[in-house]
């Protein structure tokens, strides 16, 4: 009697198997990571600091005739903030665009009892290169 030894599923499918698995973990994983970028980067444009800086940006009349207002964060706010408790420090890089252009924020800021305050922010727009000093 001839017996019919059936293949098992691996050995039928592993040839399109692997190069599928290690594609998905290769989507999974990159996925995860600009999900966790997008994340951090949300959190920072949304920080009370980087709040703080774009409301002063649109109390500067000077930059407020060079781009236009309302002005707004545009894109990925950069740099670090640093908290514990009441105090704090933080290093910025905000872009933000108006109706007529768009500039980048560079700041500087501590926060002590619970208040941030700036040491430096400076406009620097986009068309010219001009910088503004926002606490003029």
């Amino acid at each position: 009697m001839n017996e019919v030894v059936q293949d098992s599923w691996w050995q039928r499918n592993w040839k399109w198997f692997v190069p599928v698995g290690c594609l998905g973990f290769l989507v999974l994983t990159l996925g995860g990571i600009a999900a966790l970028a997008v994340l951090v980067m949300g959190g920072m444009r949304n920080a009370e600091v980087t709040q703080l800086a774009i409301s002063l940006a649109n109390n500067d009349t000077e930059l407020v005739a060079a781009i236009g207002e309302p002005i707004e964060a545009r894109g990925f706010v950069s740099g670090s903030i640093h908290t514990s408790g009441g105090s704090g420090d933080a290093d910025l890089a905000i872009p933000v665009i108006g109706p007529r252009g768009r500039a980048t924020l560079y700041g500087e800021a501590t926060r002590r009892q619970r208040e941030w305050s700036y040491q430096a922010l400076v406009a620097e727009i986009d068309e010219n290169g001009r910088r503004l000093d926002l606490l003029r």
